[in-house]
């Protein structure tokens, strides 16, 4: 509960027989005293020292309004914000170590626009200014209680749920790092989020495309449509498709950004989760050689394929390659169909009725298993396991119809 009112303290009375009109904020039990520019005299107190002029009383009814509206935007009703705090806004509008979250969110996404998904921040920092419905908020609001009070808010959209309060968890760790400095015990900001746990997103079962679908996508004729003398959605999204499944699930992002081939392997390292691995995410592809003509369909020059040429960004060509997909899903009887079906298709198929065991598997997709982090640091990579296993993947695929696959 908080309450402001104005008053003079009786025992307070200057040597000039005045005394000094103070306003006094009750919060949570406790109350601070803000002293004012007014003074009265005996003459304008009653017998209880109450201030009765009329002028005075106003002028301070007009001050708390204005510490009213200083306040509202703080929500005392849900944040625990120590009272010297709230004193300090009142009196100076931000303390000396004002921090605004937001500010700092900003220019840290600014600073770090290298990271895979950064837009996802922005999104979460987005997010957080609708539910406090302002463009500026005091690090001192980003508590438990308020990130669980988001995590409610989003609760109708559960992947935003999961991804948005990690992410401002993420980004109040970051605000730590940076104003505090444990060695000199300067502590700009001493609260901390420890105790907050963000939900888990909920898990979809998601089904892989089968052999069959895979296989008539493959044997599917070309549009040979030409759009600006290139070849046209439809053609463009069927071609990275195979490439994706023949190439171990390679994403678009990698499509686009790859650098070195041999003429035999080629060597990236994977964009999404390059700059937190330790390995750098390198992954060692060999070419089937009944895909090589579609690798040299689309070389680029300072790239392995040209993708990067016809495009602005990894999202654009990620974008035409679905909207392709679309097309090429109409026909084949696959609602929806997205890009990613060829990654998750390849790894599915490759345990279900290859027989590869998941740990293959699992490097094949270039994901780190949890348990083993710590090994891995030690040991060599070694990338001909993952490839012999694509081989037998591509020999239980296409051996059947190689002759019918076009290219």
């Amino acid at each position: 509960m908080t309450n402001f009112h104005y008053l003079i303290r009786k025992d307070k009375c200057r040597r000039d027989k005045t005394w000094n009109v103070l306003i006094c904020f009750s919060h949570n039990s406790e109350r601070r005293y803000i002293a004012t520019t007014m003074y009265v005299t005996k003459k304008q107190l009653n017998d209880k020292f109450e201030i009765k002029d009329r002028h005075i009383v106003k002028k301070c009814e007009t001050l708390i309004g204005i510490y009213r509206k200083m306040i509202d935007g703080l929500y005392l009703e849900i944040n625990d914000i120590p009272i010297d705090n709230i004193i300090e806004i009142l009196k100076h509008g931000k303390k000396s170590d004002y921090i605004d979250f937001i500010a700092f969110s900003r220019e840290w996404c600014q600073n770090h626009s290298y990271i895979k998904g950064i837009r996802n921040y922005t999104s979460a920092i987005n997010a957080l200014c609708k539910f406090f419905d302002r463009k500026e908020v005091p690090i001192e609001e980003i508590t438990v209680k308020n990130i669980k009070f988001f995590e409610d808010y989003l609760r109708d959209r559960p992947r935003a749920m999961s991804l948005y309060t990690s992410t401002i968890v993420k980004l109040f760790k970051e605000a730590q790092d940076y104003y505090n400095d444990e060695d000199r015990n300067i502590y700009k900001i001493r609260h901390n989020l420890e105790r907050y746990k963000a939900p888990r997103q909920r898990y979809t079962k998601k089904r892989g495309l089968s052999p069959e679908t895979i296989r008539a996508i493959f044997q599917l004729p070309y549009d040979n449509i030409k759009q600006k003398g290139l070849s046209s959605r439809h053609d463009l999204a069927k071609d990275c498709f195979m490439l994706s499944f023949c190439l171990l699930g390679m994403n678009s992002a990698d499509l686009f950004n790859a650098e070195n081939f041999d003429g035999q392997y080629i060597t990236y390292q994977r964009t999404k989760t390059k700059d937190r691995r330790f390995d750098r995410a390198e992954m060692v592809v060999r070419v089937p050689d009944f895909i090589l003509p579609l690798v040299h369909k689309y070389r680029g020059e300072n790239r392995i394929f040209n993708f990067y040429e016809r495009f602005k960004s990894m999202a654009d060509l990620n974008r035409s390659i679905n909207l392709g997909l679309k097309e090429i899903g109409k026909v084949i009887g696959v609602p929806n169909l997205q890009f990613y079906a060829a990654r998750h298709s390849m790894a599915s198929i490759a345990v279900n009725k290859v027989g590869i065991d998941k740990y293959t598997v699992n490097d094949m997709l270039n994901h780190i298993d949890q348990s083993m982090r710590t090994t891995d640091i030690y040991i060599e990579k070694d990338f001909s396991r993952i490839n012999i296993a694509n081989e037998k993947l591509m020999k239980y695929m296409f051996d059947d119809i190689m002759g019918k696959i076009i290219l």
